[in-house]
């Protein structure tokens, strides 16, 4: 299944079916690989830096995980963030690896010449994918497939009540 929509995409290698029917590979969480700890290892220089802290804390609260800075470590879920072109034109991109032992966060080198809170919120939306969260057809949550709602502002800094559940199972 792919998704593609305006600011940013998930990539993924399970059937709609299979995703409806609770495949093991939509309903892993984090205590089922031994651990609520995610490794979060950034490749985006200093321009991503803070927005990237501001992400992890933020999506850490609704998730039940223990998201750290730091390199991959074998045993643990890992989120690698880099800075990539390879978003299919989109400002980012996230997909992940079957079992979503491992995800992968590509942000568009454009994205790093946007404001801090443009940046933080495409940054938080990525994380939702990672952690789970699918696209929301309404702007109530950071989850609207765009950088910004019809009104020209910010997708609220929130996820809905069935993305939390979702982000928590995840």
């Amino acid at each position: 299944m792919t998704l593609v929509l305006a600011t940013a995409s998930v990539t993924a290698t399970a059937s709609p079916a299979a995703a409806a029917a609770g495949d093991s590979f939509w309903t892993t969480t984090p205590s089922l690989l031994g651990t609520p700890v995610v490794y979060v290892e950034e490749h985006v220089g200093a321009r991503f830096d803070s927005a990237l802290r501001s992400s992890i804390s933020f999506v850490d609260r609704y998730t039940g995980s223990d998201m750290r800075l730091g390199r991959c470590r074998t045993g643990y879920r890992c989120i690698r963030v880099v800075e990539s072109n390879a978003t299919q034109g989109y400002g980012a991109w996230t997909s992940w690896t079957f079992g979503r032992k491992t995800s992968k966060i590509r942000l568009s080198g454009a994205l790093s010449r946007k404001g801090w809170y443009t940046r933080r919120s495409i940054i938080d939306h990525e994380l939702g994918h990672a952690n789970g969260a699918p696209h929301n057809s309404r702007c109530t949550s950071r989850m609207w497939p765009d950088d910004r709602c019809r009104n020209n502002r910010l997708p609220a800094r929130t996820f809905t009540k069935a993305e939390r559940v979702k982000l928590a199972r995840w």
